[in-house]
């Protein structure tokens, strides 16, 4: 199937609409209740079963042949806690919150490709499961349904997840190997010694030594920024109670990103034995907490290939098979880590202007629809 196929024009309406309405709509992560009844109905409208699941999610099975392998494509529904600041006559009604990370395109995008199988499901050779799953944004949502037992009855053999990018043009890239990062949330608590402004000489300013935290994390990124590739930032910082009195205590919280488990405990480590040295020198404590930790998503390479191929098709030498994973992450690591699975990213640049994922003013192409609604919906019916 191609773009310019009847099926894809006819579908590529309703996307539209649908993309549109889940945007005006936004819900953050688990508390998506009218976002999954919404999708429960489009599903029900098609004339698939849906299920509600984990309070939020929404899972539909297309089954064909029990004795057929079953592949599930993954959406996520939730969105963030922004304050929308774009132009869209479809912009975001429901108070600081908004779809800043294309997930309503994604949901859009999927249902789309349930109508499409649905309605050739004669020629499949495979059962579908779709996933619709809540609280990405927040790392629960795979944990979530897979406790909800969503890979079960039927049991998952193939799993394809994408994403939409608007950092280039209409195209789409798959990664060889390892596709988003391994990460984790870091905490780090100074604590001194509170003490009146007058008699400083009797304190020990958690301030001043989390000035010194801070010039440490920049000493690392430059000390090991030609060793490996990751991201150690601090994104906020609290402390203090009174201008008159010397902090006791400030708390920083960050991310650590890195493209292996042995890379991120290796920058644990290293981060930990900085904040002992600054210890020694300045007689506060400094404790680090890994506060939580997302495994990195490794593409199987089967898939990849597959998905190569329809990439290939589909978009010509605007498909790239790349080398170099995403620093972001994605808790469909959870996933993959029990059935194969393959993670496509799907460009969608304004033509005008662009703004990155998880801003008050992002927003993509829709004209990227056909290209990826024809890509998964080709995979899909490559599966057998």
């Amino acid at each position: 199937m191609f773009v310019d196929n009847e099926d894809i024009k006819n579908v590529i309406l309703e996307v539209v609409k649908i993309r549109r309405h889940i945007h005006m709509y936004p819900e953050i992560s688990e508390k998506e209740y009218e976002t999954s009844k919404f999708i429960k109905k489009c599903l029900e409208e098609i004339g698939l079963d849906a299920e509600i699941v984990g309070d939020t999610g929404v899972v539909s099975t297309l089954m064909n042949d029990p004795s057929f392998p079953t592949v599930a494509l993954r959406a996520e529904i939730d969105a963030l806690p922004i304050e929308e600041e774009t132009n869209l006559s479809f912009k975001s009604k429901n108070k600081g919150v908004m779809h800043a990370c294309s997930h309503d395109g994604i949901v859009a995008t999927a249902l789309g490709v349930a109508k499409l199988l649905y309605k050739n499901r004669e020629e499949l050779k495979c059962n579908v499961k779709f996933i619709f799953e809540p609280a990405e944004e927040v790392g629960k949502g795979a944990k979530k349904l897979i406790e909800e037992k969503v890979l079960e009855n039927p049991k998952v053999d193939k799993m394809i997840i994408f994403h939409y990018a608007n950092s280039e043009p209409i195209g789409m890239e798959i990664q060889k190997s390892v596709s988003t990062a391994t990460l984790g949330r870091v905490g780090i608590e100074v604590t001194g010694k509170s003490a009146h402004w007058g008699e400083a000489e009797k304190g020990i300013n958690a301030i001043s030594v989390s000035a010194k935290v801070v010039s440490a994390i920049d000493d690392i990124n430059e000390e090991l920024k030609d060793k490996m590739q990751f991201v150690l930032g601090m994104g906020t910082i609290n402390g203090g109670v009174k201008n008159n009195i010397m902090a006791e205590s400030v708390k920083l919280e960050g991310t650590l990103r890195a493209f292996s488990d042995e890379n991120f405990s290796y920058l644990l480590t290293y981060l930990q034995d900085k904040m002992k040295v600054i210890e020694e020198e300045t007689n506060a404590t400094i404790d680090v907490d890994l506060i939580s930790h997302l495994p990195g998503l490794v593409n199987n390479p089967d898939l990849v290939k597959m998905g190569s191929q329809v990439g290939k098709e589909i978009f010509g030498d605007r498909f790239v098979l790349g080398e170099k994973p995403f620093l972001a992450g994605d808790n469909a690591a959870y996933y993959f880590r029990l059935i194969p699975g393959v993670r496509i990213v799907f460009f969608a640049e304004n033509p005008k202007e662009n703004w990155p994922i998880h801003n008050s003013k992002f927003d993509f192409s829709e004209d990227v629809f056909p290209y990826a609604i024809c890509t998964l919906y080709n995979l899909i019916s490559m599966m057998e």
